[in-house]
């Protein structure tokens, strides 16, 4: 029910008015009077009316003032003027204060009806639009962490397109110098002889003994996961730190950490360790020297599995001129293929050759070849796509032994592109992979309401069981576990803002009965909702 509060220092008014509404008919209810503004004041501060209704000429306090002081606190109700005076700068006045409508007395039932359904349907528009607002605004609270992990990809990697859209990243750690340490993992029998789902645990498994460590050592950082077996940890030191004052402990850490993971996973990883930076969009450098010494070829030899880019032998590998950012290629050419099929492919390609034409020291094509090849192998295994396949009566050392030339390099490129973009298998797992981002976003664009696996079928037009097994496959969860992670993830981020009641909580997030969603949250973070807010 909408409710109404009248202000006027007439009884006989009062009366009338009340008389006038048809509050039933408009869906409202009397909330009180008042016979001038100041106890009006009072009245719509306790009551908190949708509409007040007010004279303007009025003792104590006139109908203006009482205006100016509710505009002053906030006041966001509908405020229609009911005087029996036409002055002008009382209008202005009114203008000027926002208030809904002047009506002149006496008014008719119809002209009062009209005026009070016109402003309840504002209300109530303005109602929906900021509860849409609000939903976006949760659902943009919901996403800063995966816009900030795309985006954070972006700048270790080299591809960031606008550097002006990564001033809201950059300027939280500006007062920072950084570091970042290349992780490789090994491709043993251990990791590559399992199942796509498994392996998307080994690598959460990984984040999550990386995390650990760092946490425990009070480090600030960020991890974010690359192409294939490879990753980057992003570790954010005081400004201008010295490379030297920190590269001990580095090391130590970085053992720690191939040491636990080996332990408890029986995985092997090797760790590359960059040089310090201060400024973000050099951070790229500090990879490429990670990477540099873990690429395929480079003879370094260390039992510890962790090495430094600044002690190694630049006569045993390339160095910066020769090797313009392989790792910021790899990356392009990856997420062209994965998600426009290679549309991108051959100017991507193009730049890359023009970059290695400028280097002081000729390439050697099949060394650039033999680490192209086996990125971009195991940058699909999760995609069940293996090159071996597509290639089977294709002899890699065999075509690399006749490169010579840039020109050959870049077509070779530009075939083996081609060749994975045109394969049955791949065309089949880029549309599972469509269908599966498409189904992920409608999930959290959806999650307050009921979504079944019925529902996500028919939007891909994919059968229901087909789409939970691919859904399985690709993420390592199923559909209902993957709508649950989302809503109780949601649920969490409003609890902690304390602006609302559990009960309200579990309403946006689609749970209508309240002791089912506590005991679901309860299942997924170990604790009730109340046990969060304690």
């Amino acid at each position: 029910m909408w409710k109404i509060a009248i202000i006027d220092d007439d009884r006989q008014v009062l009366k009338g008015m009340k008389q006038v509404i048809p509050w039933e008919e408009i869906g409202a209810e009397w909330v009180g009077e008042s016979l001038n503004g100041e106890r009006g004041l009072e009245l719509i501060r306790d009551k908190q009316p949708d509409i007040v209704i007010t004279d303007i000429y009025m003792p104590v306090m006139s109908g203006i003032k009482m205006i100016e002081a509710l505009r002053n606190e906030h006041f966001e109700g509908k405020i229609l003027i009911h005087s029996g005076f036409s002055d002008f700068e009382v209008a202005r006045q009114a203008l000027r204060l926002n208030v809904e409508d002047y009506l002149s007395k006496p008014v008719s039932r119809n002209t009062m009806t009209e005026v009070l359904q016109r402003t309840i349907a504002q209300i109530e528009h303005e109602y929906h639009s900021k509860i849409e607002q609000e939903k976006l605004r949760d659902q943009l609270d919901e996403y800063e962490p995966f816009v900030r992990k795309e985006q954070l990809k972006t700048v270790v990697t080299g591809t960031a397109s606008n550097w002006n859209e990564m001033t809201n990243l950059c300027a939280s750690d500006d007062n920072r110098s950084h570091i970042v340490l290349g992780i490789e993992i090994l491709r043993t029998t251990r990791i590559s002889d399992v199942r796509t789902p498994d392996r998307l645990l080994f690598r959460f498994a990984i984040k999550n003994i990386i995390k650990e460590i760092l946490q425990a050592e009070n480090l600030p950082f960020d991890y974010v996961e690359l192409h294939g077996y490879h990753a980057a940890l992003i570790l954010h030191y005081e400004k201008q730190a010295q490379y030297e004052e920190h590269i001990h402990a580095i090391k130590a850490m970085a053992r720690k950490i191939i040491d636990c993971v080996q332990t408890y996973l029986e995985i092997t990883i090797r760790i590359g360790i960059g040089r310090f930076t201060n400024d973000w969009s050099h951070l790229s450098d500090s990879l490429e020297e990670a990477f540099q010494p873990l690429v395929p070829g480079v003879r370094v030899f260390q039992s510890t599995g962790v090495f430094e880019y600044g002690h190694m032998d630049k006569s045993l590998t390339y160095t910066k001129q020769c090797m313009p950012k392989p790792i910021k290629f790899y990356q392009q050419i990856v997420d062209d293929v994965k998600t426009t099929q290679g549309r991108n492919a051959e100017k991507i390609i193009g730049n890359y050759i023009a970059a290695l034409k400028e280097s002081e020291i000729p390439p050697q094509f099949s060394l650039l070849g033999t680490q192209f090849w086996a990125i971009f192998s195991f940058a699909f295994v999760d995609d069940e796509i293996r090159l071996n396949d597509i290639f089977q009566d294709y002899t890699m050392e065999h075509e690399l032994s006749s490169i010579y030339t840039y020109d050959q390099y870049e077509a070779w490129l530009i075939d083996i592109i081609r060749r994975v973009c045109m394969n049955q298998q791949w065309q089949e797992s880029f549309k599972h992979k469509l269908a599966i981002d498409f189904i992920k976003q409608y999930i959290h664009d959806n999650y307050a309401k009921d979504i079944t696996i019925a529902e996500l079928a028919d939007k891909v037009y994919i059968s229901r069981n087909y789409l939970s097994q691919i859904f399985k496959n690709a993420t390592g969860e199923t559909i209902n576990n993957y709508i649950i992670s989302v809503k109780m993830e949601a649920a969490k981020s409003l609890i902690l803002e304390r602006k609302y009641k559990i009960y309200e909580v579990a309403n946006k997030v689609g749970y209508h009965n309240i002791p089912y969603f506590s005991t679901t949250f309860r299942k997924y973070f170990g604790m009730t909702p109340a046990e969060l807010l304690a």
